[in-house]
């Protein structure tokens, strides 16, 4: 049986108006799986002709390392991960700081709703930006299936999925200005995340 390695994932944006009601449909619709309060050190950038976005991340208290590889803004890309301990958070930040990668931290709040057939929608909140991301582990075969059935779900709430990576790239550029604040491995910055950390190691 082929390995379900890739996260086909596809985004929309939610205007702040419609953001009560989706999140309702979705309660009524499919079932509350959890929620997320997270913290997350993201890294992107290349190694050769492969595109790495690398997360080290608390959620929940619950502290792991991400690398996923192909287009930022792609819905199938390969994601790997492997849990680690919260004392061990700042060391991972500092081994991957010397990829000198774009990094920043954010934070994000995330509402995880599952419905039949393996479908994840998660509604995600950071600060004053909300958008959704449907997601469904695939193999290569499976592939074509499940983006249809994904943009079928998207239709159903109404959502306008992002149609190419310029528009993802907008988002994230909003991200940038309004809610991120950029990482460079300052003793000042270290200080800053290791107060989030211990916070978040709590939740």
């Amino acid at each position: 049986m082929e390995e379900k390695t890739i996260e086909l994932e596809l985004r929309a944006e939610v205007s702040p108006k419609d953001q009560e009601e989706l999140k309702k449909h979705l309660e009524e619709a499919g079932v509350l799986q959890s929620h997320t309060k997270r913290l997350s050190v993201m890294y992107f950038g290349s190694v050769g002709t492969k595109k790495l976005d690398i997360r080290v991340r608390i959620t929940n208290g619950e502290c792991e390392v991400i690398i996923k590889s192909g287009s930022f803004g792609s819905h199938d890309r390969i994601e790997v991960g492997q849990k680690i301990n919260p004392e061990q958070f700042l060391g991972f930040v500092k081994i991957f700081t010397q990829f000198n990668f774009n990094m920043k931290v954010g934070e994000r709040e995330t509402f995880n709703y599952i419905f039949p057939d393996n479908v994840i929608a998660s509604f995600v909140s950071a600060g004053p930006i909300s958008y959704i991301e449907l997601e469904k582990m695939s193999s290569k075969t499976d592939l074509n299936k499940n983006n249809k059935q994904l943009t079928k779900f998207a239709n159903q709430f109404g959502l306008r999925l992002f149609k190419s990576e310029e528009e993802f790239d907008a988002l994230c550029k909003r991200l940038d200005e309004k809610v991120d604040w950029p990482f460079q491995g300052t003793s000042e910055e270290y200080t800053r995340l290791r107060k989030l950390v211990d916070r978040y190691k709590h939740y």
